[in-house]
């Protein structure tokens, strides 16, 4: 693959020792969020693309700074690898130290599939991350309940809308990850959806002066390219993720670990 190589050839350059990884704190108001809830602090990290350009110690760090933000929760929104199955394996090195109360969980990616989707999910699992596909889990603070959601890549795999929030009470906030953030736009209209987590642009990555990104992969162009977005009464959330695909390049985008506090609304 064309890519696999110009990664190798391009990585000499990355210079990451340079670049800035930026905590992204945002306050998300949930209607129905229980009192319990308030102050929930979800770390959120997509995105590392571990190969010849994201060196393992920049993800390394990566992990380290999304452990000291203290997290409840800590969801990863896909894309581990890049181009190259050789490493796969060391992804269960990388994310073991991954550890909150209410557990690690994970959706993949497009490149994972590009990659082998079972290798990811082989590694993941050895870390012991649990991946939400198509499916969600109720996280309870005394009284109150929170639903987290997963659903398949929009590219590589089969998205199933019902079955990811299944026996969830209409009542009960619901927080989704998608790799994708286009996925946003096709949700049901009659099915709640309070804040999607993506990653998958990474914000363009490279921001020309006076132009902008040259590429942003969503057919929304830059409807969905980064930060927080509202349509209605549903919410978005898309980070500029942690490592770069191909070239080295972050320019007027620095890599991002997210750090979502939940408050009711």
């Amino acid at each position: 693959m064309v890519s696999h190589w110009v990664e190798w050839l391009s990585a000499p350059f990355g210079f990451w020792q340079l670049k800035r990884l930026v905590v992204e704190r945002r306050d998300i108001g949930l209607r129905d969020l229980a009192p319990s809830f308030d102050g929930y602090r979800i770390a959120f990290l997509t995105d590392p693309h571990y190969s010849a350009v994201v060196p393992r110690w920049w993800i390394a760090q990566a992990v380290t700074v999304a452990l000291d933000l203290g997290p409840d929760l800590i969801l990863l929104g896909g894309d581990y690898l890049s181009h190259s199955p050789r490493y796969a394996s060391g992804l269960t090195d990388l994310f073991r130290p991954l550890a909150a109360p209410d557990g690690v969980f994970y959706v993949l990616g497009n490149h994972d599939h590009y990659v082998g989707a079972e290798l990811v999910r082989r590694a993941l699992g050895e870390a012991g991350l649990v991946e939400l596909r198509n499916t969600s889990v109720l996280l309870r603070r005394g009284a109150g309940t929170l639903a987290v959601a997963g659903v398949g890549d929009m590219r590589f795999d089969v998205i199933d809308f019902e079955a990811a929030l299944r026996g969830v009470p209409g009542t009960v906030p619901r927080i989704v990850l998608s790799h994708d953030p286009d996925v946003f736009a096709v949700w049901p209209a009659g099915q709640r959806l309070d804040l999607m987590l993506s990653g998958h642009t990474h914000g363009g990555q490279a921001h020309l002066p006076w132009v902008g990104p040259p590429y942003v992969p969503s057919q929304f162009g830059f409807r969905y390219l980064a930060g927080a977005i509202r349509e209605g009464t549903r919410q978005l959330y898309v980070s500029r993720g942690i490592g770069a695909i191909t070239a080295p390049i972050r320019w007027g985008c620095p890599p991002e670990i997210s750090l979502l506090v939940l408050h009711p609304s």
